[in-house]
């Protein structure tokens, strides 16, 4: 055999053995390890989401980084605020979406905004990157550690509503989310939407409605 086709014997024997090898170990079962074994999740209305949240939140020693669509529950700015004034080191930074500023919610969501920045945290408004359209996220991470995301709000009405929530401790998961919040952030304080509270409907002479369309009572 010449050595032209030794090398070639070589070669291929040693392609068959690592590529073999490779192609199993990236289809060999990888044990029992399961995602969901590192994952708490909460389903409301059956549990609830608000205690399993403000218990999350409280565990907090170091920073809290939260991006959510609707903010309404004062249980959570009391939790905020008792961190804030425990620890004043603490880092504790919302996005908020202008939007939801702009509807029925609007003074509440405002009432709790004044509460949050006079205990020195910080609150951004602002919409997504694209399009101005709404900032639709809802998650959380404390400490750079911990990561709470799902479908539910942090609204008194989230926990009699489908939802859910997921807790999971990873740093490589939190840094994850910690590159979104802080490119939400750049483009949200670009914006400088400070939210102007539509005039007080009460402020005004009621307009009475056309004949035969009755005047509709808003719900909240």
């Amino acid at each position: 055999m010449s050595l032209k086709a030794k090398l070639l014997a070589v070669f291929l024997a040693l392609a068959v053995a690592f590529g073999g090898g490779a192609w199993v170990g990236f289809h060999m079962d990888r044990g029992d390890v399961d995602p969901q074994d590192h994952i708490t999740t909460v389903f409301t209305p059956y549990e609830d989401g608000s205690d399993a949240y403000i218990a999350f939140l409280a565990k907090a020693k170091k920073s809290v980084h939260m991006a959510v669509y609707a903010y309404t529950d004062p249980r959570i700015t009391d939790t905020l605020v008792e961190l804030k004034r425990n620890n004043p080191k603490i880092e504790i930074r919302l996005l908020f979406d202008y939007s939801q500023t702009q509807g029925w919610s609007g003074k509440t969501i405002m009432a709790q905004t004044e509460r949050l920045r006079a205990a020195g945290i910080e609150v951004t408004f602002g919409t997504s990157e694209k399009s101005k359209d709404l900032m639709h996220s809802k998650f959380t991470v404390v400490d750079g550690e911990w990561v709470e995301d799902g479908s539910w709000n942090y609204t008194r009405a989230a926990d009699s509503q489908a939802n859910v929530q997921n807790y999971v401790r990873s740093k490589k998961r939190a840094a994850l989310f910690l590159a979104n919040w802080e490119r939400m952030h750049r483009f949200m304080k670009s914006q400088n939407l400070e939210p102007k509270l539509p005039d007080d409907d009460k402020s005004k002479p009621a307009t009475p409605a056309p004949a035969g369309k009755p005047t509709k009572k808003r719900s909240r």
